[in-house]
Formats: structure tokens, sequence, C-alpha cells
């Protein structure tokens, strides 16, 4: 039972969440519910471990924020977007034996959303010449992120599968990059330079890609692009967003159309928003309020954040929420850090450092936490990473236990 409560929720989160976010999302709650109740007094032991006290922590002081924030206990209702999160460590503690868990299964699994995520793309792109695809699932800049991170989570196949298969999992950016274009999402077109960038970046620095993986990327990517810009690519709203977007940055130092402009207006709302509360913010119920105050308030009509997640986080739980917000981003990589040295940490804390830098820059134009679909991809990476980080270790007790019964 709790290796199919592991891999429904794995499976709930990499495969369905790109391409059925409503069914991938409830399974995964009840996935994590269940898992609760199967916590033992031994997992107590594993509370000290990055990837479970710090989201536990970043939730109390959200906890605590909005409670005092909203002036009331019902703030403690504003973390219910949260809920994924409480998931993460239950999670982490079912697969005990080490023979219950695959990596080359985790990243088929994300292969698989990232290429499912594509074809809702095409499909919808060609079929109706949508702007913007990705709408039939869900919003098309959820749908860009969700499918970015994906793809790049897919990248684990090229550290643990020994075959040259392995080779495949190089296409999963390619994949993600064609869905987020199409999608129209500038955000994600931009975390995903930027995502490309630090991997090829760490992975020389740490001297983990050799010349080989790095001409069969080059070659996919060069591939993709051809067949990508043959097909039209150049054509897409995306594509043609940032490239008006980069012509206004050069012409006038920022964007200037409507959508950048809004987004201004609420960031510049949510800094003041942040300084009239700064130790506890406004409630997670009163900060679009509090940020629309003294502005133009038509543009904060109906919203329900302020497109930045770090905004987000100080306007409506000050600084308690900031530091919440670093708890969160930085629980994957601490983890990868504390893990016991292996042939594969290099390479694991390579695709979580590229994770987290873009799950933080697609937070700056759109919320990221408290999105249930995201948040629950999110939580499904921490669980991943808290896994996959602890393999050397437990395969290293079960060698000596099978050597010494």
């Amino acid at each position: 039972m709790r290796h199919f409560l592991f891999l429904l929720a794995i499976i709930a989160a990499l495969v369905m969440a790109p391409v059925s976010p409503e069914a991938g999302n409830i399974l995964f709650l009840i996935a994590g519910g269940l898992a609760l109740f199967s916590l033992r007094k031994a997992d107590f032991v594993t509370f000290g471990r990055p990837i479970v006290w710090m989201p536990l922590l970043g939730l109390g002081l959200l906890g605590l924020a909005f409670s005092a924030g909203a002036g009331t206990i019902r703030g403690l209702e504003g973390l219910l977007p949260f809920a994924p999160i409480l998931a993460i460590w239950p999670l982490i503690m079912l697969p005990r034996d080490t023979r219950q868990v695959d990596p080359e299964y985790i990243a088929m699994f994300s292969f698989i959303g990232t290429a499912g995520a594509l074809a809702i793309a095409l499909n919808e792109y060609l079929t109706t010449g949508v702007a913007r695809a990705g709408a039939s699932v869900a919003n098309p800049i959820h749908f860009a992120d969700v499918a970015l991170l994906a793809g790049f989570l897919s990248l684990v196949g090229l550290i643990y599968v020994q075959s040259v298969w392995r080779y495949l999992f190089l296409s999963g950016p390619v994949l993600a990059a064609l869905a987020a274009t199409l999608s129209g999402t500038r955000g994600a077109v931009v975390a995903l330079v930027l995502m490309a960038m630090i991997a090829v970046v760490l992975a020389g620095a740490l001297r983990i890609i050799n010349l080989r993986i790095f001409i069969a990327a080059g070659v996919v990517t060069a591939i993709a692009l051809l067949i990508g810009f043959a097909a039209g690519l150049g054509q897409t709203t995306g594509v043609q967003r940032v490239m008006l977007d980069i012509a206004d940055v050069l012409q006038t130092g920022l964007p200037t159309d409507a959508s950048t402009a809004i987004r201004l207006s609420m960031y510049k709302g949510g800094v003041n928003a942040f300084m009239t509360s700064p130790i506890f913010g406004h409630g997670p119920f009163g900060f679009v309020d509090a940020a629309a105050a003294g502005m133009d308030a038509p543009l904060f009509v109906g919203a329900p954040h302020l497109h930045n997640d770090i905004l987000d986080f100080a306007a409506s739980a000050g600084i308690l929420g900031l530091i919440a917000y670093g708890l969160f981003m930085l629980a994957p990589l601490v983890e990868v850090l504390r893990a016991p040295p292996s042939a594969t940490r290099s390479g694991l804390l390579v695709v979580v450092s590229t994770l987290v830098v873009g799950h933080f820059v697609m937070g700056l134009t759109n919320a990221m936490f408290g999105i249930l679909t995201v948040t629950v991809y999110f939580a499904a990476v921490c669980v991943i990473v808290g896994v996959l980080a602890e393999l050397p270790r437990c395969s290293a007790k079960a060698d000596t236990l099978a050597a010494h019964p």
C-alpha cells in the first residue's frame, strides 16, 4: 500500500498535472493525505532533514503571519492553497525500501508529462489557431510553468539511466520549450533561457558534462529549432511577444505593453503594502486591496494576487512571509547539499538548481506558490529530491544488511 500511494502521488503530479491538472491535483492530495496516516515513530527521526523541516517551518511562519495580519484565526484559511506542501514529509517516508524507488521511472514520468503538454499545445495551435495554447487544461501561464518544470525534471534520466536511452531525456527541455512558446507566456520563455544557462554552467563547473553530452544536447536543440521555425514557430505569440519586449527594452528600457503596465502598477502597490505592514503583512485576504490603496483601483478588480511571488508573500505576510518563501525555495537545494557524497549528487544538484532558478524566475511575473497545480508540482519535486538524495545512503544500508543479515 505504501508503494502504491507513492506511485499514485508521483504519477498524479508528473504525468497528470501537465495535461489534466484538476485530476492530478486531487489524486496527489489524496495520496498525501493517506500517507499522513502511514507515518510511524521511526519517521520522526527524519524531521531534521531540510526537505522536511524547512517547508513545515515556512508554513508555520505563514500561519502566524496570516493570523496576525488578518486579525483573526480565520487567517489560517489562507494556508489552504499551500496544502500540498504538507504532503512532502509523509510521501518521502513511503518508499523506505530503496528497491521500491526506480529513478528511471521518475525520469520517464516527467518526460511523458512534458510530451503530453506539448501534444496539447500543438493540438490547440494547429486545430484552432489559438494565440495562447494550453487554455483547454489550465491558464496558459500555469500550463507553461508546469511544462517547463517537467521538461527539466526529466533530465534526472541523464543521471540515473545507464543505457543509450539516457540521451532521450535531453529532449525533455526542448519539448517543454516548444509547449511554453506556444502558450505565449513570456515569463516562461525568459525562465527557459536562464534555466538552460544555469544547467550548462553548473554542469561545466562541476565537471559532470562531457563533450558527447554537450554535442548531443546542441544537436537536439538545433534540430528542434530548425524544425520549429520551419513550421512557423517564429510566428507564434510567445516568440513575437518576447521579440517585441526586447525591442521595447532596447528603445525605452521597459516593455510598453498594457500587461506590463498593469504588472508594474501591482508591483508598486505591493511594495507600498509591505511598507505599511512589514512584520505580519495584511493577511491572505486583504493584501491585494492594501496594494490597490492609492493606486488605479480598476487595475486590481478581481485580482487574486500581485503577479509576483515575492510581493505576494511580502504584502500578505510581511517579513515572516519572505522568510517562509526563502525556506520553501531553498529546501530542495539544501537537501541535496547535505546529501552523502555519491556519483549522482553533482548531477542532482544541477537539475535541482535549474528547477529552483526556473521556479523563482517564473514567480517574478506571476504567482507560483498558492496556485494549486504549480504548488502540487513543487511539492512533488521536493518529494522526488528527498527520495533521490537519500538513495546512496539507503543503498549503503541495504548493502550492509545484505552482507551481515
